[in-house]
C-alpha cells in the first residue's frame, strides 16, 4: 500500500494506456490489490475528496514521478500482485517507480474506506466514474430545462414541421 507502479490501465472502451498509478488497498482476504489511476492532468474533475495530488519536488521524487500528478481513488481496479499489465519501467528495472511518504501512506486506509462501495467482480473490472454530468434537478422535467431559443435564432426542421402542423390545424 502506497506504492507507486507503472500499470496499463484500462479504459471503459477496453483500450489501455501505461501510466504511474498509486496501490491503495491491499486486500489481506483475497490478496489482491487496488490500483487508482493517476494523471498529470490536474484539473479536479469529480469529487475533490477522491483525489490525491503531489505537487512538491520532494513527494514526487520520492514517489518517483517527474511531473505533478493527480491520483483518482475513485477511478480504480482490483487486480493480483502479479497482474500482466504492471509494466517494469526501463528507469527503474521494476513496476515501482517510488512510495509515498508514511505520513500519506497512513492516510490510505480511510480515504479507501470513504469510496463509494461497489461488488469484487464491479472493481475486477473496472471503476471509472463518469465525470462532468449534473444530476437532474429534482422537480424539474427535461423539457422545462431546456433553452429558448433566442430572436433570430435558425428554426430546426422539427420546430417548422410543428409550426406547419399547428397551422394547418388553425
Amino acid at each position: 500500500m502506497g506504492d507507486v507502479v507503472t500499470f496499463d490501465f484500462p479504459y471503459p472502451d477496453g483500450g489501455t494506456k501505461t501510466r504511474a498509478c498509486l496501490v491503495l488497498h491491499e486486500d489481506a482476504g483475497t490478496g489482491e490489490l487496488i490500483v487508482v489511476y493517476g494523471t498529470s492532468h490536474l484539473g479536479l474533475h469529480g469529487h475533490p475528496e477522491h483525489a490525491l495530488v503531489l505537487r512538491e519536488p520532494r513527494l514526487l521524487a520520492q514517489a518517483g514521478l517527474h511531473r505533478p500528478t493527480r491520483f483518482r481513488l475513485d477511478r480504480r481496479i482490483r487486480v493480483r500482485p502479479d497482474d500482466p499489465r504492471f509494466r517494469v519501467s526501463e528507469r527503474c528495472g521494476t513496476a515501482r517507480l517510488g512510495r509515498l511518504p508514511a505520513w500519506l501512506r497512513l492516510q490510505l486506509p480511510e480515504r479507501h474506506a470513504r469510496l463509494p462501495r461497489h461488488s469484487l467482480f464491479a472493481e475486477r473490472a473496472g471503476i471509472h466514474p463518469v465525470i462532468g454530468r449534473r444530476p437532474p434537478q429534482s422537480g424539474l422535467r427535461a423539457s422545462s430545462r431546456m433553452r429558448r431559443p433566442q430572436p433570430g435564432a435558425v428554426a430546426s426542421k422539427a420546430n417548422l414541421r410543428a409550426k406547419a402542423v399547428s397551422g394547418s390545424q388553425t
